[in-house]
């Protein structure tokens, strides 16, 4: 029997949500980070977020990632997408599956609703997940990428889809489980 981990990453430069769901069980995490507009202060955060985040994702996880939102203009998008690749290139190079779930795919699974603001999302997440404490939207946007990846992996935590759900988990390329070992 294969051992199920699922790592949910919502990568932000000043509070990042990470979901890590291990044979069902589920550990929420947030990394903080202060917000700076020194260029120097900017790349020390980011590097030490990123490793931070790495230190969390276990040994055999799949990694479901959020990718980027391509229509924004604001919030540093160069920040980042370094952002991302400083935890994405290294997951990769350490034998991981990263999959990369657009915003839309998981507003859609996480909500119902592909248009779904930030705060429907965490009210959403919040109602079905009674049990957990789920401090803010980056918690609960992690939370659902996780979900759609315990999904994927034939290991649900939340219950029946909904064809909303069923949608957006046919939006993503999901890796076979063939040869998946942890």
């Amino acid at each position: 029997m294969q051992l199920v981990i699922v790592v949910g990453l919502d990568l932000s430069l000043t509070s990042t949500g990470i979901a890590v769901i291990r044979e069902g069980q589920v550990a929420l995490e947030r990394i903080d980070a202060p917000a700076s507009d020194d260029a120097l202060q900017s790349w020390q955060r980011i590097e030490s977020t990123a490793q931070r985040t790495l230190r969390q994702v276990p040994a055999g996880a799949l990694v479901v990632l959020e990718g980027p939102s391509w229509g924004s203009r604001f919030g540093k998008p160069d920040e980042r997408h370094a952002q991302r690749w400083m935890v994405r290139g290294p997951l990769l190079a350490c034998g991981h599956e990263v999959v990369v779930v657009s915003p839309r795919t998981r507003a859609k699974y996480a909500a119902d609703d592909g248009n779904a603001k930030k705060r429907v999302v965490l009210a959403t997440m919040r109602a079905r997940h009674p049990g957990l404490t789920i401090r803010d939207h980056n918690v609960a946007d992690a939370l659902a990428l996780a979900a759609m990846g315990a999904r994927s992996l034939g290991s649900p935590i939340d219950g029946e889809p909904s064809k909303q759900q069923t949608e957006a988990m046919g939006a993503v390329s999901w890796p076979t489980n063939e040869g998946r070992t942890a």
